[in-house]
């Protein structure tokens, strides 16, 4: 598949750019001037869900690509917004994202989507992850690469069903692991109401007690002040009388109520433990008061909650289901064993093909023993599938990363027949120097003079055949209506 031309409209410009079949260098003199944007565009008008980047919005653009395809084909691309892509030569069109797989099977003719979904990231190095993008990750947006699902589409290998198993079982997975997570929250509520309800019947149960030892202190009060109202009306019973009594010597002598010895002084304890008795109430009211208004506040936030708070009717409502933690951390367990088996089943399936990883294993090392990472004795065969890419220092990162996707490429022209473009993005990175840039593009020149090959540098590199596009200021506005180059 090659790329003759591409189209860009935006507003009232617009830029078209003719691409040749050989290398084409997208250069300009310094960054963010378009070069990357030119990249996604051409991205773009293929079907791909791409980012805007700062020069351009890619929804406000109507893009047309013609392309060459492996059969001599040649269609255009039309693109005119975010949803759809229409060929006219073949009078198709395509709605987007829905209908990208059919898109794809056509522009690159064939039908297996484990190597479909996997294409984009054979054969782009994105400036941003793409040299990093070693064997699985992210190629650029929300579209991602795995070495695993590229492997089963060039062997032909079908985990179909394997995979619908284990989506149904993350899907389950899921699903209980929220209501796990339920099941935590609801137990907390319950526990926070258990101890609400607690301190409700607390205090209900103080304020009864309360009430009895007021009932109580009220009595005796009552039952003193009688026997104060009484001793005093003995008394007085007593002075009105106005007995005689003859003492020893033969005296006589009138009982009035200040002669009658001790009298006095028990009306005076009576009128002293009144006063004490008093003093008790007056505490127990006090505390009475104070227990009566908690209760009155906590009747009211409870009022409240009940009439303004949708989480407090949730909570009200979610203690009632039974959900027992226990028994749902069991189906966790067993579902993420289940999930486990599958993934190691697939994992088995997908490496079973000995024909395609040899294949791809001996033409990723015999590029890495020329851009001197080491050879068959220092690189096993697993190392396809490394997933430890922190002891990959930034240059070795970045040649490592060449050298496996020089590999795709080849895999997939062995295997299917396709012979996809080659795009790179700022193939000179921060950490890597003029020699090793000289080497990837002298593999390049050698072995991939077949294919079409596209890299946006600030840098200039000779090819045998080559064509520069030269992007100055900016993308479109740069040449204007109608130009091109």
């Amino acid at each position: 598949m090659r790329i003759r031309s591409i189209c860009i409209k935006e507003g009232f410009f617009e830029r078209a750019i003719d691409f040749i079949n050989e290398t084409n260098l997208i250069h300009s003199k310094q960054n963010s001037s378009g070069k990357t944007t030119l990249i996604r565009a051409i991205l773009y008008s293929l079907g791909y869900s791409i980012p805007n980047t700062k020069g351009i919005r890619f929804d406000k653009c109507d893009v047309i690509c013609e392309l060459e395809l492996d059969n001599g084909e040649i269609i255009k691309l039309h693109r005119p917004n975010n949803f759809s892509i229409i060929i006219e030569e073949a009078d198709k069109a395509f709605v987007l994202p829905e209908q990208q797989d059919d898109l794809h099977k056509y522009i690159f003719g064939t039908s297996n989507l484990d190597l479909l979904h996997n294409m984009l990231g054979a054969f782009y190095f994105d400036q941003e992850k793409g040299w990093t993008l070693l064997n699985r990750g992210v190629v650029i947006g929300s579209i991602h690469f795995n070495i695993d699902e590229l492997i089963r589409g060039l062997s032909g290998l079908d985990c179909s069903e394997l995979i619908a198993r284990e989506r149904r079982v993350n899907s389950e997975l899921s699903k209980y692991r929220s209501i796990f997570s339920i099941a935590q929250y609801r137990d907390s509520v319950q526990q926070e109401r258990l101890i609400s309800d607690t301190y409700y019947d607390e205090t209900n149960a103080k304020l009864q007690q309360l009430m009895i030892n007021k009932k109580n202190i009220e009595s005796e009060i009552a039952r003193v002040g009688k026997s104060i109202s009484g001793n005093r009306k003995f008394m007085d019973f007593v002075d009105e009388m106005k007995l005689l009594i003859t003492t020893d010597d033969g005296k006589k002598m009138t009982v009035t109520k200040d002669n009658i010895v001790g009298l006095n002084d028990s009306l005076d304890y009576l009128v002293a433990k009144r006063k004490i008795l008093m003093q008790k109430l007056s505490e127990v009211l006090k505390e009475i008061d104070k227990v009566e208004l908690s209760l009155k506040r906590e009747n009211s936030q409870l009022a409240f909650c009940e009439s303004e708070s949708i989480a407090e009717v949730f909570d009200k409502q979610i203690v009632k289901i039974p959900i027992d933690q226990g028994a749902i951390k069991e189906v966790i367990e067993s579902l993420g064993k289940e999930r486990k088996a599958l993934q190691e089943e697939i994992t088995r399936v997908s490496r079973s093909s000995d024909v395609v990883i040899k294949s791809l294993y001996t033409t990723i090392i015999s590029y890495a023993s020329e851009l001197g990472l080491g050879d068959s004795e220092t690189i096993a065969q697993n190392y396809l599938y490394t997933s430890n890419l922190r002891e990959l220092s930034g240059a070795v990162l970045h040649k490592t990363v060449f050298a496996f996707k020089l590999g795709y490429i080849k895999a997939i022209e062995s295997h299917i027949g396709l012979k996809l473009p080659i795009i790179l993005d700022s193939p000179s990175g921060k950490e890597i120097d003029k020699e090793n840039v000289s080497l990837m593009m002298n593999i390049l020149r050698r072995d991939f003079a077949d294919h079409q090959i596209i890299i946006a540098s600030i840098y200039e590199y000779t090819f045998d055949i080559f064509k520069t596009i030269e992007i100055k200021d900016r993308l479109i506005t740069d040449i204007g209506l109608g130009g091109a180059t």
